[in-house]
């Protein structure tokens, strides 16, 4: 996967909650000059407004907003929380992940072949296992390119 940058693959223990884990997933893309610092406030409006829309599959969340709400360039991260995050509030049981891959697109087809890579590898049964097990940042960017 091109676009995924060592120094975006993240490993936490833990969120406060589902805002604390996007905005987390979102810092390394903020970081690298992705997006602007408003980016991830607008991926959090927009799950309030739609509700946990970026819960793709189990354990997997896909945050991202619009291109106008703050993305300059595209490009990913991935934050591995070990322990699920609930977006509690909302009338969906499985509105959990663990693993966030953030993505920011500066347009409407840049990042189309990335999801198509990151569909790919989630679904590989054998694949998720080894990524939610991750020893570590090393390991879990090796599992994605």
């Amino acid at each position: 996967m091109e676009l995924l940058q060592r120094e975006n693959v993240r490993i936490f223990e833990k969120a406060a909650d589902w805002k604390d884990a996007v905005r987390r997933s979102v810092l390394p893309l903020e970081k690298g000059g992705y997006v602007t610092p408003d980016y991830k406030e607008g991926v959090i409006t927009n799950v309030e407004q739609l509700g946990p829309y970026i819960c793709l599959a189990p354990h997997v969340a896909l945050p991202h907003a619009r291109p106008e709400q703050g993305a300059l360039k595209t490009q990913i991260a991935v934050t591995l929380f070990r322990e699920e995050v609930d977006f509690d509030g909302f009338d969906r049981d499985d509105a959990k992940a663990n693993l966030f891959v953030t993505l920011a697109a500066s347009d409407n087809n840049s990042h189309l072949d990335v999801l198509m890579e990151i569909s790919e590898i989630l679904q590989d049964d054998d694949k998720m296992e080894q990524i939610l097990q991750a020893a570590n940042e090393d390991e879990l960017y090796t599992l994605f390119v």
